[in-house]
């Protein structure tokens, strides 16, 4: 789905803009049909299709036992039941309609407010997946708290609670995790290199990690129940920043005053004790303002340079660099903004060489599934291999060149795979349903090391057949190897309350992994040869890093060892010389004070996350405090699901018939979170999906017409759960229908073809001067249109339209002129490209353009037949970090008896307007339809030109211009103002005979004539939500300016 449907917005403001079919916009493309069902639960209704009742048992049992542990930590009962929509992949994540934004690999998951549902993919991981869905279940419970679980219920309170970023997202964050090795290691670089921001700064990924070190502290200092207490003040005052006061006892900057000095306090001592990683490391990869990734780094064989991600570039690419001077030696994928690499999978990254050092290989993501692709490093080829997948992972070349060994996903499960690359075959490894990741080859090619979560399960016929992730613990993550040849695995490590991951081999006998065993991630080794508990004495550690280090990558003969680190708020890339024979002072790290409180047993916080056991425990300790709560229902009714459920899709048959799936036992049904949900057997019914419409809003919403000025309208929004079925109705209404605007619209999504179907009313009040009087005249528009859209991948797509259009003209004024009436059939194709992405106030980097072809062939084409061709190619070059270069032409040709026509001048949504034909410049039925704005042509008053063919061309210069003018702190309201400066120039003709661009003036010098040129300066900002632009612009025909013309207007730029 894209945003080309915005049309119907465009219609009920008045004009048909036929080439409102082709609104820019990247493409969010359903590359799959999905078949859809649902089972409830006491308090959910769980969506999922057919590959996902894989998961569904598992999200069921982490949801019911999340909301336990919220309701009971906050003192609140929800009192509606919560929609929960189920993908099993990212990609397949990345295609819901639920909500029309695209959702980049960084978005791992979304509880949307117009119903409150909460959407969350699994991505390979349980441990992850557990996590996602208690943090949006929190947001879903506060919605229902707060909001009555709805955007309508907030709208139409004016005076609803406004939760700052920090809270919105560190409350969930807290709640879901408690505490944790990654934020620990987050917060301790911010906090010991002093980027760490006060709380009311707390944003982007800040508002996560520090917004959940602010609870951590909350509940650290006045107990875990203090957490409830704040939630539940801030709805008794309807304030939060009353609530937190009455709560705390203190303002926001007296908190924050106390929690950065005890930050210090708890981060501050490691120094003492651990080293930073540019002291013992050599730091490759330089501080940049835009590069604040540099992941996934992989040595070549040779030990010379290094291929890694970085988003350097805004984009996330793949780069070379040498490793003696530290300089880039070529970029060589593009990634972000081609067909091929949409996506380079920086969360789950892995890039490997081939033996010979001439090609690298990478999982990406390519249409709706992620692909294996071979690059040649010095020609930039690429190869696509026959391997698509839910999720590819680390990928990992054999020492013989013969074979690719990567983590991928399948549905519900993640697993190790080798492909032969001369052959094609592919192998599943591991083939069960823990979380495998991480491989990597030994020397002899004759075994594969990797982490899991599976604990003791070695054999494949070890899992019996009713067994439950749910039971098992996937929190923990170990080393594994695999012989290729016997499939045996055998399990390398088994350290409690840590994770060991990036397994790999650093010569034939010895291995090198990461743990956070201590409480960061360090680098460790372990001699293979040695057995049981010896085995584990054999564990040394390489680093004592007081930064994370992670994904590592070592030279062919072990001498160098590459890795990542977050530090001082970058992740950079370090190399390691003789990993094998470095020495970091002590054979024993010592233990975080985080790890401490978890070895040692001192209490720090709720462990939320340790365990099952630690789970089970937090909410029976807090049974006893559970009190205020807003509405009453069975405490004891959970039982009923205290154990997992298994779904078959296979067991379902036809019709409306339920899968069976068994249920340990049942109570009373009596409430709406009792729902009918079993049958007489006492299994879970399995439903198919049906399209229910519902309400998603209804609201007063005003808009800005480049023709009309402020237009008010009502909008009502219905939807199915999937968001795969649309209506929208839109009206603003005066006195009678005839005079009033209304439309309603359809759209059907769920497939890569989207369809749209509108019919609209609308009705324009213009002053018209005919033989030297003024007579208000009455433009009427009824019409119906039938749009499609098909993507071609995510950059491109073709959208075709076919409207049938009924005009009309009445002159109030005098009854005696007839009512001129006018239908139009216009078929209208486009082709559209958009890999640009946004900047502050408009794109800042990429290529857009489209080509619209458009006409009216079949109704009376003698007399009101027309054809039109439009383009527009623009162009946006950054440089300096946030400067960019842009660059645009846009060009119309309009033939036949009745030719559209376009005019020139002005600026989109000019707010104080002018206009050089004294008024609106419609002079038929045809007009009123089909009458185009080509702008900014700034300089000029609108309609400075009117014809049926336009050229117009634009160059703009956009800059950050506050921080050149002011200095020190600024107000929230003058922060990221910024500048443009600009020159336009365009024409608008009939003729092509009598088209003129430049002539003489009376003094006989060079000057424009038909070819219109303006220059200008600008400066653009956010004001209320509305972005705010000023522009100031001359006239200049050659020879001299003409006065300035001021333009305030509201949008984004082209």
């Amino acid at each position: 789905m894209t945003n080309r449907f915005v049309v119907f917005w465009i219609l009920l403001f008045g004009l048909f803009a036929i080439n409102g079919y082709a609104q820019f916009g990247r493409n969010k493309v359903q590359y799959k049909n999905f078949t859809w069902y649902y089972i409830q639960t006491k308090h959910f209704d769980i969506y999922f299709n057919q590959e996902g009742p894989g998961v569904v048992e598992f999200a069921a049992k982490a949801a019911e036992t999340a909301l336990d542990d919220i309701q009971k930590r906050i003192h609140y009962r929800i009192n509606n039941r919560i929609v929960f929509v189920l993908y099993s992949s990212q990609n397949d994540f990345q295609e819901t309609n639920v909500i029309d934004e695209y959702l980049p690999e960084g978005v791992g998951g979304f509880t949307e407010l117009f119903k409150n549902r909460v959407v969350v993919p699994f991505t390979g991981d349980y441990k992850m997946f557990r996590h996602v869905i208690h943090h949006e279940l929190v947001h879903a419970v506060m919605n229902d708290m707060f909001y009555g679980g709805s955007l309508q219920n907030l709208i139409s309170r004016p005076n609803a609670v406004r939760f700052p970023m920090w809270f919105s997202e560190g409350l969930p964050e807290y709640l879901a995790l408690g505490w944790d090795t990654n934020t620990d290691m987050f917060i301790r670089d911010a906090a010991i290199n002093e980027y760490l921001p006060d709380i009311p700064r707390l944003d982007n990924y800040f508002a996560y990690r520090g917004g959940q070190a602010v609870m951590y502290y909350i509940a650290r200092k006045y107990g875990d129940e203090k957490i409830g207490e704040i939630v539940n003040e801030i709805k008794g005052k309807g304030s939060f920043e009353e609530g937190l006061k009455k709560a705390l006892g203190m303002d926001i900057e007296e908190l924050n005053k106390r929690w950065k000095k005890e930050m210090k306090r708890f981060f501050w001592p490691d120094i003492e004790s651990r080293k930073d990683p540019e002291e013992f490391s050599k730091k490759l990869t330089k501080r940049d303002v835009i590069a604040s990734y540099n992941t996934s780094p992989a040595i070549s064989p040779s030990g010379d340079v290094v291929a890694f991600i970085s988003n350097r570039d805004f984009y996330f690419d793949v780069y070379l660099l040498d490793i003696k001077t530290g300089e880039i030696i070529k970029r060589v994928v593009k990634g972000n903004r081609s067909v091929d690499f949409e996506e380079l999978n920086i969360l789950n990254p892995g890039l490997s060489w081939s033996p010979d050092g001439k090609k690298i290989v990478l999982g990406a993501k390519t249409g709706g599934f992620d692909q294996i692709h071979i690059v040649d490093v010095e020609s930039g080829d690429v190869e696509s291999l026959p391997v698509k997948m839910d999720g590819v992972g680390t990928v990992s070349w054999s020492p013989d060149g013969t074979r690719l060994v990567f983590a991928g996903q399948l549905a519900s499960q993640s697993d190790i795979f080798v492909y032969q690359l001369q052959t094609g075959a592919l192998t599943n490894l591991t083939n069960d349903v823990f979380s495998d990741s991480d491989p990597s080859w030994s020397p002899d090619t004759k075994s594969i090391v990797f982490s899991s979560d599976r604990g003791g399960y070695i054999y494949r016929d070890s899992v019996a057949p009713k067994f439950k992730m749910w039971d098992h613990d996937y929190f923990q993550k170990d080393i594994y190897i695999i012989d290729l040849e016997s499939l045996r695995i055998e399990r390398m490590t088994d350290f409690s309350l840590s994770d060991e991951t990036s397994p790999i081999y650093a010569d034939s006998s010895q291995i090198l992994f990461v743990s956070d065993k201590n409480g960061i991630n360090n680098i460790y080794k372990m001699h293979l040869a040695s057995t049981g508990d010896t085995r584990e004495k054999s564990v040394k550690p390489v680093t004592n890093s007081l930064n994370g280090l992670n994904q590592l990558s070592i030279s062919r003969d072990g001498k160098q060892l590459v890795f990542s680190s977050m530090y001082e708020a970058v992740y950079h890339l370090f190399l390691l010389t003789n990993p094998l024979t470095f020495h970091p002072g002590t054979d024993t790290l010592g233990l975080t004070k985080y790890m401490r409180s978890l070895v040692l047993g001192e209490k720090i916080i709720p462990e939320f996350v340790d365990s099952l056991d630690k789970i089970d425990s937090v909410a029976i300790a807090s049974v006893d405090s559970f009190k205020n709560v807003t509405s009453i229902t069975d405490t004891n009714a959970t039982k009923i699901y205290s154990d997992s459920v298994q779904i078959s899709l296979g067991t379902y048959t036809s019709g409306d018939e339920e899968y069976k799936i068994p249920v340990p036992g049942k109570d009373t049904v009596n409430t709406v979170f009792e729902p009918n949900n079993l049958d007489a057997q006492g299994n879970y019914k399995v439903n198919r999906y049906r399209i229910t419409f519902s309400p998603d809003i209804v609201y007063a919403n005003a808009g800005f017409s480049t023709y009309y000025g402020l237009l008010g309208t009502t909008v009502l929004s219905f939807s199915d759960i999937l968001g795969n079925h649309r209506l929208v109705g839109m009206t603003s209404l005066q006195v009678d229908l005839k005079n009033s605007d209304y439309g309603l619209a359809y759209y059907y999504l769920p497939n890569r073809l989207d369809i749209g179907i509108e019919a609209f009313h609308t009705a324009r009040f213009v002053y018209i001067d005919r033989a030297n009087r003024i007579d208000l005249y009455r433009f009427r528009n009824l019409g119906v249109t039938l749009g499609m859209s098909y993507p071609i991948d995510r950059f491109n797509r073709l959208d075709f339209g076919i409207s049938m259009l009924n005009v009309s003209s009445e002159n109030l004024d005098d009854l005696s002129v007839g009512i001129k009436r006018n239908t139009f059939v216009v078929p209208a194709i486009s082709l559209v490209h958009d890999n640009t992405i946004f900047g502050y106030t408009s794109p800042i980097d990429g290529i857009r353009y489209r080509f619209d072809l458009l006409g009216n062939p079949f109704v009376d084409p003698q007399n009101f037949g027309f054809a039109s061709l439009l383009g527009d190619y623009r162009n946006y070059s950054r440089f300096w970090t946030d400067y960019s270069f842009v660059y645009r032409f846009s060009f119309g040709y309009s033939v036949g008896p009745n030719p559209q026509r376009f005019f020139i001048g002005g600026t989109e949504n000019w707010i104080n307007r002018r206009w050089a034909t004294s008024e609106f410049p419609i002079e038929s039925p045809s007009d009123f339809a089909f009458l185009t704005t080509t702008l900014p042509l700034r300089g000029y008053t609108y309609a400075a030109q009117i014809g049926s063919r336009y050229a117009l061309a634009n160059l703009e210069l956009r800059f950050p211009l506050i921080r050149y003018l002011v200095t020190g702190g600024l107000p929230l309201l003058f922060q990221n103002i910024l500048g443009v400066a600009f020159v336009d120039m365009g024409t608008a003709w009939n003729d092509n005979a009598k088209l003129q661009l430049f002539g003489r003036d009376f003094k006989n010098s060079n000057v424009t004539k038909d070819l219109l040129i303006g220059t200008g300066v600008g400066a653009r900002m956010y004001f209320l939500y509305f972005l705010l632009r000023f522009d100031v612009a001359w006239a200049f025909n050659l020879n001299h300016f003409s006065k300035p013309i001021y333009y305030f207007s509201l949008g984004t730029d082209f």
